[in-house]
Parts: C-alpha cells; structure tokens; sequence
C-alpha cells in the first residue's frame, strides 16, 4: 500500500488577512458548477491544462471522466494529452483503446519515466475505458484520440548506470518537448481542434517568475507566453508541495549551499483559507477563477518557491480552480491491475539495481530484512488497495 502522505496544518493566531468575506463573495459571483465551468472555457481556449494536485489522487479522475460522459465536452474535444505515458508507449493505448483488453495497456505504464511503473494507477484504466466506451457511442468525427506526450523510454537499452544518468539528463527539455508535440497535434492552433492536457503541478504553471523576473518555462508557460489566449490551466485542489529552507544538523553532510538543506512537506493553500471557504459553502463541488478574485491572491505555494520572484500569487500559477471535495475525504488510486504481476519482477528487479546505488540497496535490503533485490521488490510492488487520501494533522 503506498504511505499515506502527510499534511502539515498551517496553524496561528487568526489575522485580518485570514478573513473569508473576499474569498466567499468571490466564490457567490464567479463560482460554477465544476463541469459548467469547464464546458464555458473550452468555448474561449483550444487547450485545456488540468493539474490533478497528485498523480494519485482518486477524485480527479472520477471528474475526468465524468467530463468524457458530458456529450458537449465529447463534441468540443479532439485529443487527451496524457504527461504520464511515453510517446512510444502510443501503440499500447492505441491497442487498448480498440480491444478494451487491459493486458494491452499494461506496457504502456511499467514503461514508465521512473522505470518502476510509478504512475501506473487504476485510475487511467478507469479513464481510458471510460473514453473507450464514449467513443464507441460516437460517430467517428466525434471520437477522442488519446496522445502520449512524455518523453520516449526503452528500458531494454538501458543496462548500465552510465545510461540511466544520460537518459536523465535526457529529460532536461521535458517540458518544452510535450508542449511541442501538444502544439504539432492540435495544427498550431490554426485548425480549430481542441484538447485538454492531463499533468502535474509545474507542467500546467502559466507565468511563474524567478527571483531574476525571467519565467519558469514549464510546458504551460510556453502555451501562455508564445499562444496568449489559446490555453487555460485547471488546478484540482488538492494539498500542495511547500519548500523551505532550513539550517541542516551538524553532524549531516553539507549541501552546495554550506549548512542550507531543503525541507518538504504537504501544506494548504493560502494557510488553509480556501478550504475555509468551501467548508463555509457546505463543500459543495465548484470552479472559481484565480485571475482577478481572492482565490487567486493567495501567495503562491509550489515547486518553484524557494527561487521564485517575490510577491507571486496562485494566479500567476494557474487560471482556474476547481475544488471536488474537502481534503480530508480526498483518496490514492490503487495500482493498475497486473501491474506488478509475476512476468513484470524479473525486470522490475533488474531497474531497481540500476536505479540504486550498491550502498542504497544495501541499507533498502537490511531495512526490510530480505536477502536479494527479488525478493525486495516482490514485496514492495504490490497492488496496494485504494487508501485514504492525505491526513490531516
């Protein structure tokens, strides 16, 4: 099962900056119901860019599919952009998508960027059969294609450490090769197909800047600084990263910056006040703009915040919120049925060697009281049920 995340409550004496009065009168004139909400931004935008918060988190996906029932989302939309699967893993969702077997769609995610199938979660074989069936109901000019846009990945020609650091370093450009071939597949925006992109936290950032005042160039901020107009970014609530730096113990090794080491934790938004604000409106499921409202003043919280400019808001980050539920019901997806199935170890194994130090896999072996790096990852790669989502502290 994977670790339940943990969530640090931002907690202190109440100030006036923590008033709701703005957020709520922000949330009566602009919030709309969450698929409402989406349909009306497709209208003004060719791009869609959805944020689900976690790669593992349940209740996006049950949105994303809930759009795909939406008939009028189904006619708007061309293609699905999924960050989670390689390009040359297209075959395999190409292959599912036509059989409905998901022993076809398995390739697609143990082929993965982090070699250990990471986000191979049900929630995808949900969601792409959820597409499957929609478009078997559809006329051929309405159905979605579904496109991999993640760098391509071939395991059986990485054996050595060497090659795993070159294929990492391989990645640098991630973010400007998705938005390239999100951008070659929708014609440049010149045809009129629409697509919605489905990612992570800093792929859909739009505008964050550096300490410098140059840009964060993140696969959204290249859409909105070169194709102004033609895209907008969702986030999906969810706990978000917060970095600090803090002053590391004596006795541990020192980092590039002398003493300085990074700290991370899992942390609400704007010190807890839009959950203050849902809860304040029964939770009830809504989308809200971050351009121009309360909602999108908070101070941003993210990866880039240790060396982003001063001042920078959520706004800066993302166009549009949409909230599902509260935190505190949010669930992790299980795995991927077969995922971890018998036939896949072997070579699971293998990565793990090459993916860890012989000190790392020492200490790993020691720590779980196992003899070989087989027997580790049989135990450890396993098809977790669905868990709870981030607790709350």
């Amino acid at each position: 099962m994977l670790p339940l995340l943990l969530l640090a409550a931002c907690v202190g004496p109440r100030s006036p900056v923590d008033a709701l009065d703005p957020l709520l009168a922000d949330l009566d004139a602009y919030g709309r119901l969450p698929v409402e909400f989406v349909l009306g931004r497709l209208e003004e935008a060719d791009l869609l860019l959805f944020d689900d918060g976690l790669h593992s988190a349940v209740e996006p996906f049950t949105f994303y599919i809930e759009l795909v029932r939406t008939p009028a989302f189904h006619r708007a939309v061309d293609v699905v952009f999924l960050e989670a699967v390689a390009i040359n893993q297209q075959p395999h969702l190409d292959a599912y998508l036509a059989s409905g077997d998901p022993q076809e769609l398995l390739p697609a995610f143990r082929n993965d960027v982090s070699g250990t199938g990471g986000i191979g979660y049900r929630t995808y074989l949900d969601l792409l059969s959820a597409i499957r069936e929609a478009n078997l109901a559809s006329p051929p000019d309405d159905r979605l294609r579904v496109v991999a846009v993640s760098n391509p990945v071939y395991w059986p020609a990485i054996t050595t450490t060497r090659e795993v650091e070159l294929f990492q370093q391989s990645l640098a450009g991630r973010d400007y090769d998705m938005y390239r071939l999100i951008l070659d597949v929708l014609d440049g925006f010149r045809s009129g197909k629409k697509g919605v992109f489905l990612t992570n936290t800093r792929h859909a950032y739009t505008g964050v800047r550096r300490a410098d005042g140059g840009f964060f160039w993140n696969t959204g901020t290249f859409f909105r600084q070169w194709h102004a107009g033609k895209t907008c970014s969702i986030r999906i609530h969810n706990v978000t990263l917060a970095l600090e730096r803090a002053i590391a113990d004596p006795q541990t090794p020192r980092t590039a910056q002398g003493l300085e080491t990074v700290e991370y934790r899992w942390a609400r938004v704007d010190r807890g006040r839009w959950d203050r604000a849902f809860a304040a409106r029964g939770n009830a499921p809504a989308a809200v703009p971050l351009t121009g409202t309360a909602f999108g003043r908070a101070p941003y919280l993210g990866n880039h915040q240790l060396d982003a400019a001063p001042a920078q808001t959520m706004a800066d980050a993302y166009d549009a919120l949409v909230f599902l539920a509260p935190l505190e019901r949010l669930r992790e997806s299980s795995a991927m049925p077969g995922l971890y199935a018998a036939d896949f170890l072997p070579e699971l194994a293998r990565r793990y060697r090459l993916l860890r130090t012989p000190q790392e896999l020492a200490a790993e072996l020691s720590a779980a009281g196992k003899e070989t790096v087989e027997e580790l990852v049989a135990g450890s790669f396993v098809e977790w049920p669905e868990a709870p989502g981030p607790s709350v502290d």
